[in-house]
């Protein structure tokens, strides 16, 4: 095989890899505009309406860890191939759902899948590209359209609504079955393991599993009904025992689901940490925002999401070069300027919003917070996985998600809290939410400049063995 084949079929297996993680990431966000018509049409009541969009994330963010670990134990292509196809049934069932229970149901379904899918091709990507420039920019692109199905979901969802509210649900079965297709071509097989394979750690599993379920039920929970509701407390509670419980299986087990020495690991410890307070921040803020453009100013479904596409624009084409400039240069000074932008994109906002034209309100916001997103989220990735190796990649990558969607649960959840609480205080609640954002992205600008800066030295080594 020629050089230039091996560079059209690695870029091929990048691109499918790079539409699956789009996919993932774009049904977080898509679903939100089109509430207001399943409500409409399903009759669903506002208490049950938001788990249309929180049974994704209960999915997506309870089974990660799971997720990758059954990929590094069963094969990451397999893995893949299987949790995709299951994401893309999901997907047109989706089209048919006729009741509350069954869009929740297959929302949770997709949620799972992509708790499947996600780690499984990261680290599918990190197999196809060796270290150094290629891995740098494969991972720069990964990433920008991870963040960009993120923040571009909202803008499809809302063109996909002038549609039908149920075109929000399988549109992605199309990319998903095409992906499907070519996939087998086009990516790796997995490796053939020597001796004897690593016992799959059920109890870990077991606990871990429902653990993270019910963690991410009682944040989802608590922005609905509050913090002082049974639902809430009790599913908290039931998941701090069953944290411990699993803490305990890991320190015993042979072959541990997480091996306790990955949170000993201080970059991957110090992005997970950044990841889950940056993404909250960021999901924090387009909800208020949401809610302000189409409250206050009166726009429509359509028009809100399109507010969020100018961000989106910047991450698409400006996270692959800040992915190479982190994996040369080091991520410690990119993670602090780009969360530094999403807090002076915050500030602006709060001090702007209702004294200047909105057009203008949301050009310049999102310009600055889709610079510092581009900047922040490569540079996360590339930094948890520095020092990875690829049996490991998969459960670092889950990990890693797992930090971005329980991070955003966590702070969304009070963010909304304080939102509610502010007109009891006299206070704009627009301007308390995300007063309340902008003093978090400041506290996380610090953490992320106090970061470890071996990633400058690790990439010295790449240089050199170029």
């Amino acid at each position: 095989m020629t050089s230039s084949q091996t560079r059209s079929g690695a870029g091929l297996a990048l691109l499918l890899l790079c539409a699956a993680n789009f996919l993932d990431a774009m049904d977080v966000s898509t679903i939100g505009v089109a509430l207001p018509a399943i409500q409409k049409e399903l009759g669903m009541q506002a208490t049950s309406l938001q788990w249309a969009v929180s049974a994704y994330v209960l999915g997506y963010g309870g089974f990660l860890l799971l997720g990758g670990r059954v990929a590094d134990l069963f094969g990451h292509r397999r893995v893949f191939l299987w949790s995709l196809g299951v994401f893309a049934a999901a997907s047109i069932a989706g089209g048919f759902v006729d009741s509350a229970p069954t869009l929740i149901a297959a929302r949770l379904i997709k949620g799972i899948a992509a708790a499947f899918t996600a780690p499984a091709a990261l680290a599918l990507l990190l197999s196809v590209f060796g270290e150094g420039n290629a891995r740098a920019k494969a991972l720069g692109v990964f990433s920008s359209t991870g963040a960009a199905g993120f923040v571009l979901g909202m803008v499809l969802g809302g063109a996909a609504t002038l549609i039908s509210w149920r075109a929000t649900l399988v549109m992605g079965a199309p990319v998903a079955i095409l992906a499907l297709i070519v996939a087998p071509l086009v990516l790796p097989a997995d490796h053939k393991r020597n001796g004897p394979r690593a016992r799959f750690d059920w109890a870990g599993a077991l606990t871990i599993t429902p653990g993270l379920l019910l963690f991410v039920f009682g944040v989802t929970n608590a922005a609905a009904d509050g913090w002082q509701a049974f639902a809430t407390w009790g599913s908290l509670l039931a998941a701090l025992i069953l944290i411990v419980l699993f803490l305990i299986v890991e320190s015993r087990h042979h072959d541990p689901m997480v091996p306790l020495a990955m949170f000993r690991r201080t970059k991957l410890s110090h992005a997970n940490a950044i990841a889950a307070l940056y993404q909250g921040a960021y999901v924090g803020f387009q909800f208020i925002a949401t809610l302000y453009y189409q409250t206050v100013v009166g726009w429509s479904a359509f028009a809100t999401g399109f507010a969020f596409a100018i961000g989106g624009t910047c991450v698409m084409f400006l996270a692959p070069r800040f992915a190479t400039i982190g994996q040369n240069r080091g991520t410690t000074l990119l993670m602090t300027f780009g969360v530094g932008l999403q807090a002076i994109s915050y500030l602006f906002w709060v001090l702007s919003a209702g004294h200047i034209d909105t057009i203008v309100l949301v050009a310049i916001s999102q310009l600055l917070l889709g610079v510092g997103y581009a900047m922040t989220y490569p540079s996360i990735q590339v930094a948890a996985l520095s020092d990875v190796g690829d049996n490991e990649s998969g459960l670092a990558s889950g990990m890693l998600f797992a930090s971005f969607q329980i991070g955003g649960g966590i702070i969304l959840a009070a963010a909304s809290a304080v939102f509610s609480a502010a007109p009891n205080f006299g206070w704009n609640p627009y301007v308390a939410g995300i007063g309340f954002v902008t003093i978090l992205a400041a506290a996380i600008t610090l953490l992320a400049a106090v970061g470890p800066r071996s990633s400058v030295a690790k990439a010295a080594n790449y240089q050199a063995a170029e």
